[in-house]
């Protein structure tokens, strides 16, 4: 009898797996993250988890450590407030992903965050108008309102922008880029490279 009930608790678990990675997978299908909480949400609503067991984010926690670490497509992001967010590689590129997880901590956040990552680490200035196209879909307005408030609080004073001969505004981050070498980069990636294939 006790038999049984293990075989039956290892079928319940397995269950609750399968509808967690395909939950994951139709999210990024979607084009978006799920977050934990979503996730406990809906296999709860689904009586995969029950509601009244006191356990049952330990458990989607454990279900889902083991879903990354036993499948190639399934990755998590921790998310700007701590928590974390799950897609599969097959649906998106985990640099996608990281811009939806930064889009969750808003606008600003968003903007300061791609600005000093690709200061950082290609090194090149961004076009303002980046941002206006997808995934990002601020308007230019929006984007010209967050930058008028970044200009205003300190830990977005590295935020700087250079403007190019064609004239088209870029930003960079004070803090891996120059005020000349941004702006030598900025007239390369917006005039130079095509005057001089």
């Amino acid at each position: 009898m006790g038999y049984m009930i293990e075989v039956n608790a290892d079928g319940e678990r397995e269950a609750a797996r399968q509808e967690i990675a395909a939950l994951i997978r139709k999210a990024s299908e979607a084009g978006r993250l799920i977050s934990e909480s979503e996730i406990h949400q809906e296999t709860t609503g689904h009586y995969l988890i029950p509601s009244t067991r006191p356990d049952g984010a330990e458990v989607i926690g454990n279900i889902l450590k083991k879903l990354v670490e036993g499948n190639e497509d399934l990755h998590n992001l921790k998310a700007p407030d701590g928590s974390r967010d799950y897609y599969s590689s097959t649906f998106m590129t985990e640099a996608y992903a990281r811009i939806l997880s930064l889009r969750r901590g808003g606008p600003r956040q968003l903007i300061a965050e791609i600005v000093r990552q690709n200061s950082a680490f290609y090194p090149r200035p961004v076009p303002l108008d980046t941002f206006s196209h997808p995934p990002f879909n601020l308007t230019p307005r929006e984007v010209l309102d967050e930058l008028e408030q970044m200009r205003a609080k300190e830990e977005y004073f590295d935020i700087a922008s250079t403007t190019t001969s064609s004239p088209r505004v870029f930003l960079y981050s004070t803090q891996y880029l120059d005020a000349d070498h941004a702006a030598m980069l900025a007239e390369w990636l917006d005039v130079g490279q095509f005057e001089n294939p």
